[in-house]
């Protein structure tokens, strides 16, 4: 991804913020930042084509009030990193709540220097890791399939499960989605039963949204699921 570029009188303000002895996150709030983020967020809506760097919904808003600005690293625990060009990208409203301030570093701890290693994260960085290599994404927003250690990170940590909730606070929820999700949940075995219980949900939405991704799809995903 490439990053953002800041103009001549944008890099002085953010200079300027950078060499305060006294940093806080809520300095993020402070108006003179306004044009800082309002380029952070037109540059990251183009680059990555008003798509969420986490759950790959395509949301066609350009009003700003749409996307949030992702800290990758949370401004709370880190607020020198605050405008940081490879800190930053932008996610859908939902990946940027859920999210919140969850720790995403290998070794969570105060940082001088800003990490720039894969390694140095535990999910998929935006700018130093390749999306596909970690998680699958078979419904936007609704079904995804992790690949790595990273990409279940991920999907933990922004909440791309967060459908199955939905289909709970629906007039009619899935009584399967309901089953599987608590067996994986009370399951004793960290890994035998509940990767078991994971993999039998992620064939019962395949073929939930077989219409949506096409027959051949859905039977491509099954075989691939049951080779795991």
């Amino acid at each position: 991804m490439i990053e953002v570029n800041f103009s001549i009188s944008e890099r002085a303000t953010i200079d300027n913020y950078e060499h305060s002895i006294n940093k806080s996150a809520s300095d993020w709030t402070d108006k003179i930042f306004d044009l800082v983020k309002k380029s952070i967020k037109d540059h990251y809506l183009k680059e990555q084509n008003y798509t969420c760097s986490f759950c790959k919904q395509k949301i066609r808003v350009k009003h700003n009030r749409a996307w949030d600005t992702e800290h990758i690293i949370s401004r709370s625990s880190h607020p020198a990193f605050m405008f940081h060009p490879q800190n930053l990208c932008v996610t859908c409203i939902d990946c940027n709540t859920e999210k919140s301030s969850k720790e995403v570093l290998s070794t969570p701890k105060q940082k001088i220097r800003f990490p720039n290693k894969s390694s140095a994260y535990i999910i998929i960085h935006p700018h130093f890791d390749t999306y596909d290599d970690h998680l699958k994404v078979i419904v936007a927003g609704q079904l995804y399939e992790w690949k790595t250690p990273k990409g279940r990170a991920t999907l933990n940590i922004y909440g791309l499960d967060r459908f199955l909730k939905v289909a709970d606070r629906t007039q009619l929820p899935d009584p399967n989605v309901r089953r599987l999700m608590m067996a994986a949940l009370t399951s004793k075995d960290d890994v035998g039963s509940y990767g078991s219980f994971e993999l039998e949900l992620l064939e019962h939405l395949a073929l939930k949204h077989s219409k949506k991704l096409g027959p051949q799809m859905s039977i491509d995903i099954i075989k691939k699921l049951k080779e795991a």
